[in-house]
């Protein structure tokens, strides 16, 4: 038997060596990867991921097929806002909700819900049964589980990930949902040619399994939020409301960002239009079309992941955005070219995803973890609620004058809006230092 002095030796030596080894682990991962390190998250993400990719899928069929049984520019814009319309009534609730519950029991509670309503899309489609009206209802359905899900979802980065991995985290997560845009929309294009529109109901019916496996298996008792027991819910709806209006560096930020979501983002709604009465290219050019504005916003994503911690001034950046966004919006609906329509759409695509990971960041560092989907219900229902109202109104209009005069108009709007808040960016600055800084 060793001696005590000999085993305490060897038993340093292995701690010494154990140390080293997660030290060279760590050391593998540069930090703006760092987050993928924390085996939840990391489990997460490339559920997500995968999720993700079965909802660009289910997309690129069901644009086609509101197209085939209405031709109708109008009612492909109301399938969009529908689906959003609960965030523009209910996002503030939902944010209240996933701020006091669990939420890796919403998120698995919604993510199973969004399986089914896919499984019977499918099943309708395959019977050949299915009607305009009852996607819209079923769109319906699904956007008010997602006005608790959506905040559910982005402030449970927070709930994975210490706090001096937010920022990473955050425009991780961008990346993934991104990179499934580059992917999902062309596998869409392709299923709906070799397997149906029904095919890709099924297929997104089938990836929510990648996200609920993780959530069934994953704990985050260390990390639980705060529940307000002894307050309503309408006094935690009023405590958001006001943490915001005492901050004008959030009102600013959530200002750009209403500007290019309501005006540049329903150029995705129209896209099929392109696809089918402009270019002349089906249901395959329409994923190539989408894949275009995915690369676009994967690029977005990387650049985000790559440079998020020498980032200073989020604000700014996001009115340069916004203006950029709109000159390419403009010159989309201009060109006749389709390369030059599919590298405009890769500009639009990482201008889209810049101005939301830059609002979400933005906010997300300023607000305290407690409030944290209080705040960003704020921004989901200026971006996903509010703004789609553009989506019913660009449908509107393209119906009447046709889609590329509508982006035109669009495009040149955001680009004028702004740049009259260009005047009030000086006014930034001269906020403190804790609001001034994402």
């Amino acid at each position: 038997m060793l001696s005590p002095s000999i085993e305490n030796i060897k038993d340093t030596k292995k701690l010494s060596e154990s140390s080293h080894l997660v030290q060279t682990r760590a050391f593998a991962f540069p930090s703006s990867l760092r987050p993928l390190a924390e085996k939840n998250f990391a489990l997460l993400w490339v559920g997500a991921f995968l999720s993700n990719a079965g909802f660009w899928i289910q997309s690129i069929g069901q644009g086609w097929q509101v197209l085939q049984l209405t031709n109708s520019a109008l009612l492909l814009g109301l399938v969009t806002f529908i689906a959003t319309l609960p965030n523009l009534l209910l996002s503030p609730i939902g944010g209240v909700i996933a701020d006091r519950f669990n939420r890796r029991h919403l998120l698995l509670f919604t993510q199973c819900f969004y399986m089914l309503i896919s499984l019977l899309m499918g099943i309708l489609t395959t019977l050949h049964i299915i009607t305009v009206w009852q996607i819209i209802l079923l769109a319906l359905l699904n956007g008010v589980f997602s006005s608790v899900g959506f905040p559910a979802w982005q402030t449970f980065v927070g709930d994975l990930l210490p706090p001096s991995q937010l920022r990473q985290g955050i425009a991780l997560n961008s990346t993934q949902f991104n990179l499934s845009r580059v992917i999902g929309p062309a596998i869409g294009g392709l299923s709906v040619g070799i397997f149906g529109i029904a095919g890709s109901y099924y297929f997104n019916a089938l990836s929510y399994i990648a996200v609920i496996i993780p959530l069934l298996l994953m704990h985050t008792a260390n990390r639980e939020q705060r529940k307000s027991a002894h307050k309503s819910m309408w006094s935690d709806l009023r405590d958001g409301l006001y943490y915001v209006r005492q901050r004008p560096m959030a009102q600013i930020v959530l200002l750009l960002q209403f500007f290019i979501a309501f005006l540049v983002f329903p150029y995705q709604t129209l896209l099929p239009i392109f696809a089918n009465n402009i270019y002349h290219i089906g249901a395959t050019g329409l994923g190539l079309l989408n894949s275009a504005a995915g690369i676009g916003a994967l690029l977005g994503s990387i650049i985000l992941v790559m440079m998020t911690q020498r980032i200073q001034n989020g604000s700014r950046i996001l009115l340069i955005v916004c203006c950029l966004g709109g000159g390419a919006c403009l010159a989309f609906a201009l060109s006749n070219s389709l390369p030059l329509s599919l590298a405009l759409l890769i500009c639009i695509g990482m201008c889209s995803v810049l101005s939301s990971t830059l609002t979400n960041t933005i906010l997300q560092m300023m607000v305290p973890q407690e409030m944290r989907s209080r705040v960003l219900s704020l921004w989901i229902l200026t971006a996903f609620g509010l703004a789609p109202l553009g989506n019913l109104g660009a449908g509107w209009i393209a119906q009447n004058i046709g889609a590329s005069l509508t982006l035109g108009i669009a495009g040149s709007v955001c680009v004028i809006l702004a740049l009259c808040t260009f005047g009030f960016h000086s006014k930034m600055r001269t906020l403190p230092e804790r609001e001034n800084r994402p």
